[in-house]
């Protein structure tokens, strides 16, 4: 197969599809051989139930130890056959690891990030398909940041992967310059608070004012808001006051490995998001 490569995963069979050898420098490419998804839970406010996850890239050296991406996850997704191969050793992940939990419990969720590049390839159902990841697709929630979304390609990326089933979220909300016109008409299913502008709301009113307008806009486009960065018990309550459906942050768990995630789904967490309300894995979970 001439100039070519295909992306392998340990666990999975080999992607029938050509991968584009990287033009990057090597360490890109080894380093994609070595990442790994890590799941943060996400935690329903008003009924403490771990709902769904979020898959997150990291890094696995060669001692064992694990590294975030710092900086790797840009370089990596300006090539298509990068951002591709990294892609790939995810779904294989999330099937391998959190297909059992997608299966048991219906409605719970994974997120997983897909660059626009990839959202509106067609490639993306192949490699969905070859995953094994396709029986889940009205539990996959693909995430795109808003500033992508609202880009012509970002419309287009997101108007190609409607039609899959997949749930879109966009990421990073309030970073931007959204509102009710430009989301009207966008297929998105959650808008996902970003931490910083999660931090200040216990001290600044206009942060106050500004996640109750997302909440108001969520609530008028019959769509989910889920809180990123979550740290405090205090920032929970207030979140869920303001009518946020759900959060994830170190106050439950960071990212951990798949079979901690297992544990904690089974097992439930200690920290409630409102008084007399503890976090707890349930037999069907909701969100």
């Amino acid at each position: 197969m001439n100039n070519s490569t295909l992306a392998r995963h340990p666990s999975a069979t080999t992607l029938s599809v050509p991968v584009p050898i990287s033009p990057h420098p090597i360490d890109v490419r080894a380093a994609i051989d070595r990442a790994a998804a890590h799941f943060q839970p996400i935690v329903d406010l008003a009924t403490g139930d771990i709902v769904g996850a979020e898959a997150l890239v990291r890094f696995i050296d060669p001692n064992g130890g694990v590294r975030t991406p710092s900086g790797l996850i840009e370089r990596i997704e300006e090539t298509l056959g990068d951002l591709e191969a990294l892609t790939w050793r995810v779904f294989c992940d999330i099937e391998k690891h959190a297909g059992p939990l997608l299966s048991r419990h219906p409605t719970f969720f994974i997120g997983v990030n897909v660059p626009p590049l990839l959202l509106g390839s067609p490639r993306l159902k192949q490699m969905l398909e070859d995953s094994g990841l396709a029986r889940y697709m009205n539990q996959l929630v693909c995430e795109i940041t808003e500033r992508q979304a609202l880009t012509q390609a970002g419309r287009e990326a997101l108007a190609a992967a409607r039609p899959l089933g997949l749930r879109i979220a966009l990421d990073d909300f309030g970073t931007g310059q959204s509102g009710l016109k430009q989301l009207i008409g966008l297929p998105v299913d959650t808008l996902k608070v970003d931490k910083s502008e999660v931090d200040p709301l216990l001290k600044d009113p206009t942060a106050d004012r500004l996640l109750r307008g997302v909440v108001a806009l969520a609530a008028a486009l019959r769509v989910k808001v889920v809180a990123e960065g979550v740290e405090t018990k205090e920032q929970a309550f207030f979140l869920h006051a303001a009518g946020v459906d759900a959060a994830q942050g170190w106050l439950w768990s960071k990212a951990v490995p798949p079979d901690k995630l297992e544990r904690l789904v089974a097992t439930g967490l200690r920290v409630g998001a409102r008084r007399g309300v503890e976090p707890r894995s349930r037999g069907h979970a909701g969100h």
